[in-house]
């Protein structure tokens, strides 16, 4: 039974969260799948490596420029995922709240993907290369943790910050 939009009694919904090691393929774009989720994971994590490499080169006017509308993707996706988890994902009376929205943890996912592989690729430094691994690891277990608070009820996420992303991705294609 639901009532104000929260689940009370029994759970009756399924979580529709990827699984850790198929949002790491996800993002990594060997996943292939009709879900939006997947879909969305392998967008954002294109995104983030676009962002890196815009970040790596030296800075012009027209970089800057290109880093703002990455970014402004990066917050339409981001929006999109929220937008989809307001629908889909349950809400439990007495669950705590979680820090930040679905596609805020699937972006900050994306992004330690993106980071990791770019410094293994890029760099020389071999504690460097560890730490990028390592947090990347990290990334992956603290989702892993997330997903099974949330199928236990324990757990749910803000509705997210769309309002705010309109605006900047307005500013951005005018």
């Amino acid at each position: 039974m639901y009532l104000n939009g929260y689940a009370s009694g029994p759970p009756v919904w399924t979580v529709p969260l990827l699984e850790p090691d198929q949002l790491l393929q996800a993002v990594s774009g060997r996943l292939e799948s009709g879900l939006a989720l997947v879909g969305w994971a392998r967008e954002l994590g294109d995104l983030h490596a676009e962002l890196i490499s815009h970040q790596v080169d030296p800075v012009s006017r027209q970089k800057i420029c290109d880093c703002e509308k990455v970014r402004a993707e990066i917050d339409r996706v981001v929006g999109e995922i929220d937008a989809w988890a307001t629908g889909n994902m349950p809400r439990m009376i007495g669950a705590r709240m979680h820090t930040h929205s679905l596609g805020d943890v699937i972006s900050r996912f994306a992004m330690a993907f993106a980071d990791a592989w770019w410094t293994v690729l890029h760099s020389s430094d071999a504690e460097l290369r560890h730490q990028a691994w390592l947090h990347l690891s990290q990334a992956r277990e603290g989702y892993a943790e997330m997903a099974i608070e949330m199928r236990a009820r324990r757990l749910q996420f803000p509705s997210g910050m769309s309002g705010i992303r309109e605006r900047r991705v307005q500013r951005h294609v005018d």
